[in-house]
């Protein structure tokens, strides 16, 4: 039961800080005081330190041995390799799905990229968050069809980092979400026609633009 009570209170540490340091409250840089968030989160010490330990290993949080732990920063070298990571995985794995994903998945891809375009046509000040949301459903439903337990274990890292830089590039996410939309309607096509190298190609360059304004 204390196992379990310990295991609990540090899932709620877990996603109070991870949400924190995505929507961008603790900023790149900002100190992680175990105290303070262990207060502020109403928990002990114990499981923030957990956290803080899950967040080093999905590469959000970095520590020094005995300073305290801060949000992690990301020079421009390492936003171009994990740009260029994520991309090389989800092409990988959009190529597996393309010849296993079933009729039920297809029509599950085809009912978030109609939300998506609902989204991008209503705008508002919300559009991109929503449609971020939206996106990571249609990119799961991928990497669920490309039936790889160890690729997903890979991709885990790489997508929870690049979701604290997708606020670097929110205003290049907002230019292009109707050619994202694009590019969602192309990776259907390529799926019905169960086409590897279509897939590919198509994430690859769907995953590159966000990156890339000038991309096609």
């Amino acid at each position: 039961m204390i196992q379990t009570q310990k295991q609990s209170a540090a899932e709620v540490a877990y996603r109070h800080i991870r949400r924190r340091i995505i929507d961008g409250t603790l900023q790149s840089g900002a100190f992680l005081i175990e105290q303070d968030l262990a207060a502020e989160i109403g928990v002990s010490r114990t499981p923030v330190r957990d956290a803080l330990h899950r967040l080093e290993n999905e590469g959000l949080v970095h520590a020094e041995g005995n300073k305290r732990a801060m949000v992690r920063d990301f020079s421009e070298s390492e936003v171009e390799e994990c740009f260029e990571l994520r991309a090389q995985f989800e092409s990988f794995a959009a190529g597996r799905a393309a010849t296993r994903i079933t009729p039920e998945g297809i029509a599950e891809l085809k009912r978030h990229a109609t939300r998506m375009e609902e989204v991008v046509n209503d705008a508002g000040p919300e559009a991109a968050l929503k449609f971020s949301d939206l996106n990571d459903l249609f990119h799961a439903i991928i990497l669920d069809h490309a039936g790889s337990p160890r690729l997903r274990e890979l991709m885990r890292p790489l997508m929870q980092v690049q979701l604290v830089l997708m606020k670097r590039y929110r205003h290049t996410i907002e230019m292009h979400l109707t050619r994202s939309c694009w590019h969602h309607s192309e990776l259907i096509r390529a799926f019905e026609a169960h086409d590897p190298a279509w897939a590919e190609s198509q994430m690859r360059t769907h995953m590159l633009s966000a990156k890339n304004p000038g991309a096609a």
